[in-house]
Parts: C-alpha cells; sequence; structure tokens
C-alpha cells in the first residue's frame, strides 16, 4: 500500500491536500502521516525542511510508491498526483469536459487568488519598504480580493444553493475553496453576507467527515482569529 507523509502549517494552503489524503485513506486506499510546521517559529527554514523543499513553504508530500521514495512540493502538484494515483477516491472528475474545468478552478485560485491578490495583503512588506507603500499594497491586494470574490460566487452553479459541488460532485476543487473561504473570513472580507452560493458549497464541503477530521487534525475552524503578522522572509509561506 503507498504511504504519505504531509508536511502541512495548520490553516495553509496544504489544508487542501491533507483533506484529499483523508479521503483517499477513509475510502481505503492508502494510509498516510503528517508533520506539522509552525510557520511563526520558523520551522519551514529548519535545515531537515528545507532539504525536502529548499524554497521552504508548504505543503511537502513524501511518498513511498513499489519501493521507490519522492517528494513533491507545489499544491497543485500534489492534488494532480492524488487524484490521477487514486482514482477511486474520485479527487477530481472522470469527464474531460469536468476535469478541465477542475483545473480551470485550480490554476486560477493559485495563481490569481493565492500568488498575486493574497500574497499583497498577506505580506505587504515584501513589495515595499515605505509604511505607507506598504498600506496601499495591501489596499491593492484587498481590492483585487473582493473582485475576485464577485468572479468566485457568478462562478459557481447554481445548484449549490441546494446540493452541488463546484464541479458536479466533491472534488479537491472544494477542498481548495474551503481554505479561501476561511482565509477571506479572517481576513475580514464576511463572506457569510455577501457571498451565498460560496457560502453553501462550504457549509456542503464543511459538511463530509474527511474535511472535518483534517480540520480537528490540524486544530483550525473557519472562526479562527487573525494571529500577528510575522515578519518578512525569502520564502513564500504563510500561516493564514
Amino acid at each position: 500500500m503507498t504511504h504519505y507523509r504531509l508536511y502541512y502549517a495548520p490553516g495553509a494552503c496544504s489544508l487542501a491536500a491533507h483533506i484529499a489524503l483523508e479521503e483517499i485513506r477513509r475510502a481505503g486506499l492508502a494510509d498516510y502521516a503528517t508533520t506539522r510546521l509552525l510557520l511563526p517559529s520558523g520551522d519551514q527554514r529548519r535545515p531537515e525542511f528545507l532539504a525536502l523543499n529548499p524554497r521552504g513553504h508548504v505543503p511537502v508530500l513524501r511518498y513511498r510508491l513499489d519501493g521507490q521514495e519522492g517528494v513533491l512540493t507545489e499544491n497543485l502538484a500534489i492534488l494532480q498526483f492524488l487524484a490521477s494515483r487514486h482514482p477511486q477516491a474520485r479527487l477530481l472528475p472522470a469527464e474531460p469536459a469536468r476535469a478541465a474545468q477542475a483545473w480551470e478552478w485550480l490554476s486560477w485560485l493559485a495563481t490569481d487568488v493565492h500568488a498575486h491578490a493574497f500574497m499583497q495583503v498577506f505580506y505587504p512588506a515584501r513589495y515595499a519598504q515605505d509604511p505607507g507603500a506598504q498600506a496601499a499594497v495591501e489596499s491593492s491586494g484587498r481590492a483585487l480580493l473582493k473582485r475576485d470574490w464577485s468572479d468566485l460566487e457568478s462562478r459557481l452553479p447554481e445548484q449549490v444553493l441546494e446540493a452541488d459541488f463546484s464541479v458536479g460532485r466533491f472534488s479537491v476543487v472544494d477542498a481548495y475553496l474551503i481554505v479561501f473561504y476561511r482565509w477571506a473570513k479572517r481576513y475580514g472580507f464576511a463572506p457569510e453576507h455577501q457571498y451565498p452560493r460560496w457560502t453553501a458549497l462550504t457549509q456542503r464541503t464543511l459538511a463530509r467527515d474527511s474535511v472535518r477530521q483534517a480540520f480537528a487534525d490540524e486544530g483550525v475552524n473557519l472562526d479562527d482569529p487573525l494571529p500577528a503578522r510575522p515578519a518578512p522572509t525569502p520564502f513564500r509561506e504563510h500561516a493564514a
């Protein structure tokens, strides 16, 4: 049986991979273990972690497959690997058009929303040294996110208000979307008051046993308070 070890930070984007692994475990397809990194404590800069990922960010997935060991670092690569390795878990749609739609979601979330807009809000000091300029960077990031949230709400099918998920049945897209919903709440966007489709989808996702277990294992919930902002580092990591 394939065995995995996920290196994660509580509530970070690695939560999506954690949910995917829990889906796989509950389907009886593979087992996994986890290693928690506390980013404010600098765990991501320890030599033993940098040996796995010199970029110093999560998630990292170590796997043992057919007697061979390997390491994957990027969230989308990890989600694709898990979905393709365990098709019985149905982490991505099997139908080509639906699968392409799922990758459209995942690519947009990882680039425009996470790497572009949210990073300006998480770490404005990485973009400017002057405090006034940093405030402008964060304001720009927030404006981009408000645009993204409206786009996200309009992209979700109306069926999510009643029974559906983002691309039909549950997938890693929904595991990723709940990460962003949690971040949106923590950073004051109040999605529960503005985005009914996204909120309905989030509640349906949170009702899954795998999602509740991953949240419990990481010690996070949708209403966690925002922590103090850590000092900027050369690495792209965060504890959102």
